[in-house]
């Protein structure tokens, strides 16, 4: 089985290398490519990639932007990357982490057996430990495996930075839907589900996570996400009637009150005014989002 790992990167240069570093240890018997996804770039992320041109086995690197329209997000980035792949089966990683020794070795094994595998996330490698709140970064470690937190579904799913899948899956799925924005990946594992394709988590190939590590980098990932989750709640689980509606929004913006008046209990060490704040994105992004995708586009 020969493998396809696919990396977006946008303006990725502070972090490539350690990623780039940790690939050229990787070993497949099976042979692999390694496909950069280039989604407009900036900075001298594409100069960091050419300096691993004879350390990474058939490095392409593809163009994801058309500088001529907007430019769009991973979820864009990763279907130019499978649309490029020629291997049986593609493995994703991302710029700002960092692949463990033997993580294409396990994803490969996995992937011989399963259709749809991911990895496991680790946090301590790559983030100061004000950073790591124990309570809310647990998630899809060797210790608690996949989340299925999400609704309205509650179905198992993956990081996109850790997601493994035969090409089969890809032909039966399709590409990743760009309009559920920064929770693709959420969809992308329910919509396999959906179509009675079973997650495997493959708990010994690990990825070491970067968390976000300013506090406004925080707040705006965790507003984004929230607002990308209302896309996910429309697209599975419609509102009928403005009178629910209403009452959704009411709900979400009492939450974004009560959540702000708790902050004075949240000031006692950098790491809970850091979760506070990532709170208080989420509720932010909630409230957008029910405006955005449900008050402003009713028929």
């Amino acid at each position: 089985m020969r493998l396809s790992v696919i990396l977006p990167c946008f303006n990725g240069a502070a972090t490539l290398a350690v990623q780039l570093e940790a690939l050229t240890q990787q070993k497949w018997p099976g042979g692999w490519e390694t496909i950069v996804v280039n989604n407009g770039s900036t900075d001298s992320s594409m100069t960091v990639v050419e300096q691993y041109r004879d350390q990474l086995p058939d490095l392409r690197i593809v163009e994801a932007h058309d500088p001529t329209e907007p430019r769009q997000g991973v979820a864009h980035s990763y279907t130019v990357g499978l649309k490029a792949a020629a291997g049986d089966a593609f493995v994703f990683c991302e710029a700002d982490d960092e692949v463990a020794p033997t993580w294409l070795e396990e994803m490969g094994k996995a992937l011989e057996n399963y259709d749809f595998v991911i990895a496991a996330l680790e946090y301590s490698r790559l983030n100061s430990s004000w950073l790591i709140d124990p309570a809310a970064w647990q998630q899809q470690t060797a210790k608690t495996g996949l989340s299925n937190i999400s609704p309205p579904l509650y179905l198992s799913y993956g990081s996109g930075c850790s997601l493994g899948l035969r090409r089969s899956v890809y032909e039966t799925v399709g590409n990743p839907d760009v309009s559920c924005m920064a929770v693709w990946d959420i969809d992308y594992c329910w919509r396999a589900q959906q179509a009675g394709i079973q997650l495997y988590f493959a708990s010994s190939a690990v990825i070491h996570y970067r968390l976000r590590a300013s506090l406004m980098a925080r707040y705006y990932q965790s507003r984004n996400w929230a607002e990308a989750h209302m896309v996910l709640l429309k697209k599975y689980a419609p509102f009928s009637g403005l009178v629910k509606l209403l009452k959704h929004f009411v709900r979400t913006f009492w939450a974004l009150l009560h959540h702000m008046l708790k902050l004075a209990l949240h000031l006692s060490s950098k790491q809970r005014f850091a979760d506070w704040l990532s709170g208080l994105g989420w509720k932010v992004g909630e409230l957008q989002g029910s405006f955005k995708y449900f008050l402003m586009q009713q028929d």
